[in-house]
């Protein structure tokens, strides 16, 4: 994993490593990074926050579109750069392909570099279709997103929740297994949204929702990870439902940042907002109700039973078919057939279910009266 190979183009200026590291300002475009599962030309910057920034690619093995971004810290040693190097490795043996499934719009890392030498370390993540960008950067554009459209954003979000809650996971040289993996970092610098290009009117819900920037791997780059204090999986689920009701809310009013005890109830802009039944539906995520969903897959059913339009009321399921029911057809009828009783169970029922009504038939026709079931008493044994 711990590659130092980051060419840099002969245009492009470069500064010494220590100003590199301190000022964090020195861009990537045009370089390349050498790993060791490939080389990947970085093209346009797409997000910087501080220790982070995010960059579009190609892998030039599979001339494929990818993401990468780039983590970096003054205060890094070479020791933490090799403790993150391990960490990373671990979590390489996850596999969110379980089963041939598709990994339902979940931006995890293909590759992860670690270099002592820039005291950097890298993610690359396969890219979307079209180039995304930040549900922040979005925002930022729009003086809020209309009911429509944010319950178009939660179907997709929960939709990969459920997924990502309901996933096994078999870690390699390992008999452990573990059920389920919460997102835990949702922000709106972690959700990212694509859209087509041709279309120009992103109201009418054809945008694409993806996470990244999972805490697992953000734990290890940050050191934030403390494994005797970690809540139990039911709590983190809840926390992820939590944190997407907040950014619902946040997308509803426009508002960049909400203090972190906000209540919806508490807030007279809250009350404008036409949608009553998405706004009681943000609430019941948020916990300001008095009830809250078991998981993601709860929540996203009552989600699709409520209107998309104040003015229209579709019966459920009916809420933007195509976008809403099609965006990953094989992962939804995986999920539904898990749910569901098994074939063999269903042929046993119908096969018992015929013959009965053929022996009440037989009874019928023959005029003989039904007997009552006689039972033996079975004696124990000591």
């Amino acid at each position: 994993m711990s590659n130092d190979n980051l060419n840099h183009s002969r245009s492009a200026p470069v500064q010494s490593q220590t100003e590199q590291i301190e000022n964090g300002s020195t861009s990537l475009e045009g370089k390349m990074l050498s790993g060791r599962e490939g080389q990947y030309a970085i093209q346009h910057q797409l997000q910087t926050r501080p220790g982070v920034r995010t960059y579009t690619g190609k892998d030039l093995q599979t001339q494929t579109p990818v993401i990468i971004k780039e983590y970096y810290s003054f205060w890094w040693t070479i020791s933490d750069i090799q403790q993150i190097e391990l960490q990373l490795e671990q979590l390489e043996a996850i596999d969110f392909h379980s089963g041939g499934v598709q990994d339902f719009r979940l931006l995890v890392p293909q590759e992860s570099i670690a270099s002592s030498k820039d005291h950097r370390c890298y993610l690359v993540l396969k890219s979307p279709q079209y180039r995304p960008r930040s549900l922040r950067s979005y925002l930022e554009t729009q003086d809020y997103l209309p009911p429509k459209v944010v319950h178009h954003f939660l179907s997709q979000v929960l939709q990969s929740l459920w997924f990502l809650h309901s996933l096994t996971l078999y870690l390699e040289d390992s008999d452990e297994v573990q059920k389920g993996i919460a997102h835990g970092n949702l922000n709106l610098d972690s959700i990212l949204i694509a859209i087509d290009p041709a279309i120009q009117n992103t109201q009418i819900s054809q945008f694409q929702v993806y996470l990244q920037d999972l805490q697992l791997w953000e734990a290890a780059i940050w050191h934030t990870t403390q494994p005797q204090s970690q809540p139990a999986f039911k709590i983190k689920k809840q926390k992820d439902l939590q944190d997407l009701g907040k950014i619902a809310a946040q997308l509803l009013l426009g508002e960049l940042d909400l203090p972190e005890a906000w209540n919806p109830l508490n807030d007279p802009r809250w009350q404008d907002i036409p949608h009553d039944p998405l706004k009681q539906f943000i609430q019941q995520l948020i916990g300001s109700e008095s009830s809250t969903f078991s998981g993601a897959k709860a929540a996203r059913s009552w989600l699709l039973s409520i209107p998309v339009d104040v003015e229209a009321s579709p019966t459920p399921f009916e809420a933007d078919p195509l976008t809403e029911r099609n965006s990953v057809p094989e992962l939804e009828e995986e999920i539904e057939e898990s749910d569901a009783p098994p074939t063999y169970f269903k042929v046993a029922f119908a096969i018992v279910f015929s013959a009965l009504i053929l022996n009440i038939g037989v009874l019928w026709m023959r005029g003989e009266p039904f007997k009552a079931p006689t039972f033996n008493q079975v004696g124990t044994t000591r």
